[in-house]
């Protein structure tokens, strides 16, 4: 052969590998994807909206066969032998059917799922029932673990018939999904055959029958539903061996303990700027959760005496991936800064593939020192909703919790990822006063209740006096943003929400701050005020003092009137940091329902409108752009009527019509695209066109698809 020849042969390989190399990498980007945004599904209000919330209980007159909410009085500390309130699946199918189906806003689940999507369902399985050599974390017997009474803990986990109930749904009502996947990592049992398991388990959590639920196990959910007319694909996987994944996308199996690549950062893409809360270099996640479209979550409904209740968002401890931190079996790195950490961690979790629909099972719960120690509570409701932070707040009330006291609601919605505040949820079905069973609350509830955490601070002023007025009347003041008092402006202070309800003044020798706050209450009631200040603190209720003289730290017992109230705050700093925290108690040490913390008198509806309405209607770009496999998109409008929103490709064919439909005016509205057509394809990559038709006005962007 010629050197020539060679020389082309030489070059005709290397082309080959370059070519193949270049394949294999088109390949894996297909299949393995990067963290991925929270994208609301569909049309989503933006703050100001109504998310809605359904709730149906056991009792409701138009189920078929209606049974009690709760137990009788004479089976209060046995509710277990209480027959007459006990459901079968089917009951409790007819009961979330009517929940799903009595959701029909723009966040149902029938919009949330779409055509082809792979949907992960991730209910909460904690204990196991007890069998040969299962294994607990605890040395305890996994299904009675330490429960008061020493009952079977029947609220420990996710009532199987509640999961059941949605796969139907989800198959021979919506039928979009190619695939349904039943996910979870659980604690405290280990999967059998697999290499940490004992060779003579008898069964886990996926194969043991659970009686109470009518005797239903995981695996014959799977086989009632594998042979589907839809040819939907129902499977399971055990997040405590899946496969992780690294910020490059590099995927690590389960069994690798010391991976290569840095962990994902967490993200943030609605730019709240509130990006990781406990770990400032992320996470390794869970490839399963990464790549499935949608993500419908089934909490149980207990308390816990970290976060004071845990339902929608504390169920992500279950995503942790444990393995690739080397800690073994459990879940403790969540714990690895401290318990009061762990809502940061759980939120830092959950803000990789935020929960599109959760379905709340209320069958049964846990109250009082939960969720392990606690005991068993009927409650027999179902919660939905596609606002995953507006049906924990709801949940939270139905439990006898404030919303507002719930830290972890703060940071998520400080995030983007929904609304606490009642008077942005709509609750449809029954109501929640009708339907509340209030949980003994944690007796060690270590986050305990949120306190005031928006302010108007004025100062500093050079002094130590506390009898000092800077102010010119200390106790009638009554400011507005900007307004100037002794040379001073009034400005908007909120906490920082890494510090909780905690406000930081500065910090500085002799200096005092002043900081005022409505307090709105829907009665008058006693109450009791607690508060404290470095290094003394001071406060005037409706122009009252509370004490004669400051202190660094006051509980005491005051009236709210019905109404608006004032409440002004002064504090003295001697030398260092200066801080200040108040809040309003009950005798349950929530923040009393009813009461809310406002820093400005409620404006009419009318003047409320007129702020919110903008001028035009505008279209924004999408974000993120360019984009890998979905992204989203904000408009606003000018006046209400007829939307269309339509994506078109390069060539003007259109893609998808994202929008369609008559919308008010006076929000903003952002709409999900995930990459498919009409048909739920994926599309190429390329440049794509999206148009909005609104009020005669045509709008149109362009935007970046890069698979």
């Amino acid at each position: 052969m010629s050197k020539a020849m060679k020389r082309r042969s030489l070059w005709l390989v290397v082309g080959l590998g370059v070519a193949l190399a270049v394949l294999v990498d088109v390949w894996r980007a297909d299949r393995t994807r990067v963290a991925r945004p929270f994208l609301p599904t569909g049309v989503v209000a933006s703050p100001g909206a109504k998310s809605v919330v359904a709730i149906v209980g056991s009792d409701d007159e138009d189920l078929s066969r209606p049974v009690p909410l709760t137990v009788s009085p004479e089976y209060a500390d046995d509710p277990h032998n209480d027959m007459a309130a006990r459901l079968d699946k089917e009951q409790i199918e007819e009961m979330v059917y009517k929940a799903l189906n009595l959701d029909t806003s723009e966040r149902s689940i029938r919009d949330v799922v779409e055509p082809g999507d792979w949907v992960v369902v991730k209910p909460n399985i904690v204990t196991c029932p007890d069998g040969k050599n299962i294994h607990t974390a605890y040395g305890q017997k996994g299904w009675s673990r330490g429960t008061n009474r020493g009952q079977d803990h029947w609220g420990q986990n996710t009532d199987l018939r509640v999961v059941r109930a949605v796969i139907k749904y989800l198959i021979e009502v919506d039928g979009d999904a190619r695939r349904v996947t039943i996910a979870e990592g659980g604690a405290e049992w280990f999967k059998v055959d697999e290499q940490n398991a004992n060779p003579g388990q008898e069964h886990d959590g996926w194969t043991v029958r659970w009686e109470p639920f009518d005797s239903l196990s995981y695996m014959d959910i799977i086989d009632e539903f594998k042979d589907n007319e839809k040819g939907i694909l129902v499977d399971i996987v055990d997040l405590n061996y899946d496969d992780y994944v690294d910020k490059d996308g590099r995927t690590y199996p389960w069994t690798d303990h010391s991976p290569r690549g840095d962990p994902i950062p967490v993200p943030d893409p609605n730019g709240t700027g509130v990006t990781w809360l406990q770990r400032p270099e992320g996470y390794y996640v869970s490839k399963t959760l990464l790549e499935c479209d949608k993500l419908i979550n089934f909490p149980v409904m207990k308390t816990h005496n970290i976060p004071g209740e845990t339902t929608i968002h504390k169920q992500y401890v279950g995503t942790f991936m444990q393995n690739a931190y080397g800690t073994g079996w459990g879940k403790g790195g969540v714990h690895a800064y401290g318990n009061d950490k762990v809502p940061n961690g759980f939120i830092d979790l959950f803000s990789y593939r935020p929960t599109d629909y959760a379905v709340v099972e209320g069958i049964w719960g846990v109250e009082g020192n939960g969720p392990q120690t606690g005991d068993d509570i009927k409650l027999n409701v179902i919660i939905a909703g596609g606002d995953p932070v507006a049906t924990e707040a709801v949940t939270a009330q139905v439990m006898g919790f404030n919303p507002y006291d719930i830290y972890h609601l703060h940071l998520s919605a400080a995030k983007g990822f929904g609304t606490w505040d009642m008077n942005q949820i709509e609750v449809i079905g029954r109501s929640i006063e009708e339907v509340r069973r209030t949980f003994r609350k944690p007796s060690n509830w270590i986050l305990g209740p949120m306190g005031i955490t928006r302010w108007l601070i004025n100062g500093p002023y050079e002094g130590t006096s506390m009898d000092m007025d800077y102010l010119g009347g200390e106790g009638m003041t009554v400011p507005k943003e900007g307004d100037v008092a002794n040379g001073h402006a009034w400005q908007v202070v909120e906490c920082d929400l890494r510090d909780r309800s905690t406000l930081s003044l500065g910090e500085g020798s002799g200096l005092i701050n002043y900081a005022f706050t409505w307090v709105k209450s829907d009665s008058q009631r006693t109450v009791r005020l607690v508060a404290k200040g470095d290094d003394k603190i001071k406060l005037w209720l409706n122009g009252e003092p509370v004490v004669d003289s400051g202190r660094s730290f006051i509980n005491e017992s005051v009236t709210l009137d019905e109404g608006m109230n004032t409440l002004l705050v002064k504090v003295l700093n001697t030398v260092g940091k200066s801080s200040m925290e108040v809040v309003f108690q009950d005798d349950d040490r929530n923040t009393p329902m009813g009461v809310q913390y406002m820093l400005a008198q409620p404006v009419t509806a009318v003047e409320e409108t007129e702020q919110l309405k903008p001028f035009t209607s505008k279209l924004s770009q999408n974000y993120p752009n360019p984009f890998n496999a979905s992204t989203w998109i904000s408009f606003e409008l000018a006046r209400s009527g007829h939307v269309n929103l339509t994506v078109y490709d390069a060539t003007g064919q259109r893609v998808r019509t994202l929008v369609d439909k008559d919308l008010p005016a006076g929000i903003g509205y952002n709409s999900y695209w995930n990459g498919r057509d009409s048909l739920g394809q994926d599309v190429a990559s390329g440049v794509y066109v999206y148009r909005l038709t609104a009020n005669g006005q045509i709008m149109t962007r362009k935007m970046v698809l890069l698979r």
